[in-house]
């Protein structure tokens, strides 16, 4: 089997997580290769006998574009739109409706990590401050609740914490703190050193519809690399065990106290870094996952004459000529 990958441009690890890694996973399996470019790359041709699956990343079918799809379903590519985000963030998604009336086969990944590294000794000696951690794209509507609580606890604890930021220009500015580092976005590789050099991350996520489809990505990259983690329940609460794996607050005073607690607590940080990298090396690890997208794949492609038959009955517009 050929799996090809078409990317949007990178936008920080986006394309790390969604695309690259699961691709190198696919690769390694026995019969698989993988491709992934990006626009004006070229993409590959099958050999003979080899099936083609086509991922398109985020893929919109505007109606001036069906062409496009069109040609790849005439060379006989499985042709698959994958989606990371909320579809509905793109006006044309919800003008067209075309996820609900052309992708009714859908099937769902939970991310999972490449690298899961064996658990690190604590990043702050007892002597040393305590260092916090944050980075995220588009969460400034998640943070501002709790920058007030957050700037107290700093004032409370002085020179004994500091602060590594990563990306979010607006958070760093917010601290009122002189014990702060900023770093523009970076590599994924990079953002994890970063995130494996910090004892506490911070993870809210305010409750919106927008929200609750993200991921828990965050809070497992957190226990890969050993960082206890302080986190909202949208999303993290389906994975985080309170007061196991990590601690759960509802409300900015919660948050306060019980990043209050982390600080001044290193055995309670220290035992949830074990328990949720436990977690994640038992359970989260990219390669015990890999081979229900390749067995996916495959189930479409024994269903092939099938589901072409139905895209074509829902596609009365298409000219039969077209396809």
């Amino acid at each position: 089997m050929l799996i090809q990958f078409f990317t949007l441009r990178p936008v920080a690890a986006v394309n790390d997580i969604r695309v690259h890694q699961p691709a190198a996973a696919l690769a390694r399996l026995p019969g698989v290769r993988c491709h992934v470019f990006g626009a004006g790359q070229a993409m590959k041709q099958p050999e003979p006998g080899e099936d083609s699956v086509f991922v398109w990343q985020r893929q919109i079918l505007e109606p001036a574009r069906a062409d496009d799809h069109l040609k790849l379903l005439r060379q006989g590519h499985l042709v698959i739109s994958e989606w990371d985000d909320d579809p509905r963030i793109w006006p044309m998604v919800v003008q067209t409706n075309f996820i609900r009336r052309h992708n009714p086969t859908v099937g769902i990944f939970p991310n999972q990590l490449a690298n899961v590294p064996p658990l690190r000794d604590p990043a702050s000696a007892t002597d040393q401050p305590v260092t916090l951690f944050f980075g995220a794209l588009n969460r400034e509507e998640d943070w501002r609740p709790v920058m007030a609580e957050l700037n107290d606890v700093l004032r409370i604890f002085g020179d004994r914490v500091r602060v590594t930021v990563v990306h979010d220009r607006g958070f760093f500015e917010a601290l009122e703190t002189g014990q702060k580092v900023f770093h523009p976005t970076c590599p994924h590789d990079r953002y994890r050193e970063l995130l494996g050099q910090a004892d506490i991350a911070l993870l809210p996520l305010s409750d919106t519809p927008k929200n609750r489809l993200k991921s828990d990505l965050k809070f497992i990259e957190c226990a890969a690399e050993g960082t206890a983690v302080l986190a909202a329940p949208t999303v993290y609460e389906k994975t985080i065990r309170h007061n196991e794996t990590g601690l759960i607050f509802r409300t900015p005073r919660q948050f306060g106290l019980k990043l209050r607690a982390l600080i001044g607590d290193r055995s309670l940080r220290r035992r949830l870094a074990r328990n949720a990298h436990a977690h994640v090396a038992r359970e989260r690890r990219l390669e015990d996952h890999v081979t229900a997208r390749l067995d996916w794949y495959r189930s479409l492609l024994d269903q092939r004459a099938s589901l072409d038959a139905a895209m074509r009955a829902r596609c009365l517009d298409i000219p039969a000529a077209r396809w």
